[in-house]
C-alpha cells in the first residue's frame, strides 16, 4: 500500500488514463474526483495542483465505466474506499464485495474493515463493476499497475517511485517517452539498439508502440 502517491498533472492524467482534460475539469467541478495533492515553493505556496497515483488508477477504472450508467461520484467513494484498505489495484480487489443499487456502488471485504455505505443488499461482485478492466484486474499481480494495457505490460511500467511515475522500460529508469523523442531527430531503431544496450530491439519497439497508442487515445 506504499506505492500509490506521486503527482501528475491534469494533462498527465488526461494522458495516462485516457481521459479528456474537460472531463477531468467536469469531474472536479461536480465533486466526483479532483487533484489531491499539491506542489509547494520553498516559501509554502501552492505552485500547482495535482492527483496522485491512486487518483490516476482510479480514473482509470471510471474511464472504464463510463457506458454503465452507474452514478460516477459513488464509484469514486467506493473505489478509494477499496485503494486505502486494499492498495494498488490486484487481483485481491475480486475478493471483495461490490454492491450495486439502482445506479450507485458501494463496496466491503471480509474483514474487519467498515463498508462506504449500509450495504444489506446481498450483491455480488459483477463483471461490469470494473468495465473493460474486469479480466485484466483478476490477473493482476499485486502492485502492478492497470493503466498499461495488457499488450505492454512486458515492456512497460508506471511506478510513481520510479521517475515521477512516468511510464519507464520495464526494470530500467528509462522514459518510454525518449525513444519516439529520439526517432523524430533522426536516429534509428538500430541505433536506439546500440545505445541502450541491453534493452532488446523487441522492447524499444513495444515502448515506442505504447507511446503512439497514447498519443493515438488521447
Amino acid at each position: 500500500m506504499t506505492k500509490w502517491h506521486g503527482f501528475y498533472s491534469t494533462p498527465q492524467v488526461a494522458r495516462l488514463a485516457r481521459v479528456p482534460v474537460s472531463t477531468l475539469y467536469n469531474w472536479r467541478r461536480r465533486g466526483i474526483i479532483a487533484p489531491s495533492v499539491q506542489l509547494v515553493d520553498e516559501n509554502g505556496q501552492v505552485v500547482e495542483a495535482g492527483y496522485s497515483y491512486a487518483d490516476l488508477t482510479i480514473i482509470r477504472i471510471m474511464r472504464a465505466l463510463r457506458e454503465d450508467r452507474l452514478d460516477l461520484t459513488s464509484v469514486g467513494v467506493a473505489l478509494r474506499h477499496m485503494y486505502e484498505r486494499l492498495g494498488p489495484p490486484s487481483e485481491g480487489w475480486s475478493d471483495a464485495n461490490v454492491y450495486i443499487v439502482g445506479n450507485k456502488i458501494f463496496a466491503e471485504r471480509s474483514d474487519d474493515w467498515q463498508t462506504t455505505s449500509a450495504t444489506d443488499f446481498g450483491q455480488k461482485v459483477e463483471t461490469r463493476v470494473f468495465g473493460e478492466l474486469f479480466p485484466s484486474l483478476r490477473k493482476q499481480e499485486e502492485e502492478g499497475s492497470i493503466l498499461v494495457p495488457r499488450d505492454y505490460a512486458a515492456y512497460v511500467e508506471i511506478d510513481p517511485e520510479i521517475m515521477g511515475g512516468q511510464p519507464v522500460v520495464r526494470n530500467t529508469r528509462v522514459p518510454t517517452s525518449l525513444f519516439p523523442t529520439l526517432l523524430a531527430k533522426g536516429k534509428s531503431i538500430d541505433d536506439l539498439s546500440r545505445l541502450y544496450h541491453p534493452i532488446s530491439r523487441e522492447t524499444i519497439e513495444k515502448t515506442i508502440e505504447f507511446e503512439r497508442f497514447l498519443d493515438s487515445a488521447a
